[in-house]
């Protein structure tokens, strides 16, 4: 383990906030902290694990690190456009898809990726945290960057090797680490897709989007929000020790601030399902575990609306561009 100062201040006063270990993936029984920053605010875990030692609390197949067969991507993506559409009016007659269909519900949100090249954009795309480029998180396999294909060039960054096979298998250039990718090297759009939190220096990234975006570029970060209600509610619901930092809105803004970087859109989100999953973790009251079905879903879903306009959605999108 190792102990840290806030990477973006150089503080080394802080003051706990949270304490918890890891009940989502189990892999281990140690307890670590949250600290907050006394100077700027910003939140953390600290002590954390060397970045040599990180890889064992990863769960086997951590999320999109993993191949996924193409059935089980076809099923997702049309189990959520089933949940989300007109037609759940006829599944949420039979309870067993009803209940299946309900972990698909989630807001509407266009992908900024496919915005932003549909309005003129152009260049290269890198996907830092990209996994095997199959699938991404919430985006599903049409905003992955396999898919991405059909618009633009893409470039990715991942840590783990087998997606990094799979991925050059495909065709597609990959790099295991920011520090790896040729200095002579502009991106038309840079993404992080829910990897910020797990990466040893915000600060190092944040500059690196500063020098390899092109002169009209954008940068799209997705990261969760700790100042979303579940966070509020329960400070300890968190992917630990794995997530390494905990932003809030502010945060992201600090950030691109000092590197140069405008924020250009910032929104906030949630989906039922993260309740539900918290809950059963036993990171959240019990009475959030019981699995919904898809209306009652989508009732929540409404309802978690009004939090989300109000920036304490559980999840934040930020989409930045270069200071002019």
């Amino acid at each position: 383990m190792e102990s840290v100062a806030c990477d973006f201040c150089g503080s080394t006063e802080s003051v706990q906030i949270a304490r918890q270990t890891d009940l989502l993936h189990r892999t281990t029984d140690e307890f670590f902290d949250i600290v907050q920053c006394t100077s700027c605010g910003l939140q953390y875990t600290n002590p954390r694990p060397e970045s040599a030692e990180i890889g064992r609390y990863y769960a086997k197949g951590y999320s999109f690190h993993a191949a996924r067969s193409k059935l089980r991507r076809v099923i997702a993506a049309v189990s959520e456009r089933v949940a989300n559409g007109p037609l759940a009016a006829f599944a949420g007659l039979l309870p067993g898809i009803s209940r299946r269909l309900a972990m698909h519900v989630k807001p509407s949100i266009t992908d900024p990726v496919r915005d932003y090249y549909a309005s003129g954009g152009v260049g290269t795309m890198l996907d830092i945290g990209c996994g095997t480029g199959a699938s991404a998180h919430f985006w599903g396999e049409r905003g992955a960057l396999l898919a991405y294909r059909q618009i633009t060039e893409v470039a990715g960054v991942e840590v783990a090797d087998r997606a990094r096979e799979l991925l050059a298998g495909e065709g597609v250039e990959a790099w295991r680490d920011i520090g790896d990718v040729p200095r002579d090297r502009r991106f038309g759009l840079i993404r992080m897709n829910w990897s910020l939190e797990h990466v040893y220096s915000p600060l190092r990234y944040f500059s690196f989007i500063r020098d390899r975006l092109e002169t009209n570029g954008r940068a799209v970060i997705t990261v969760p929000n700790y100042d979303g209600l579940i966070y509020r509610l329960a400070p300890d619901c968190v992917e630990l020790p794995i997530h390494l930092y905990h932003f809030r809105p502010c945060d992201i803004e600090n950030f691109a601030d000092r590197c140069g970087l405008r924020v250009l859109e910032l929104r906030t989100f949630s989906y039922s399902q993260m309740f539900i999953a918290a809950a059963q973790a036993g990171l959240f009251p019990g009475s959030f575990s019981k699995q919904l079905n898809v209306w009652q879903a989508r009732t929540f879903q409404s309802v978690l609306t009004r939090f989300d306009r109000a920036g304490w959605g559980n999840d934040m999108i930020a989409v930045l561009g270069p200071v002019r």
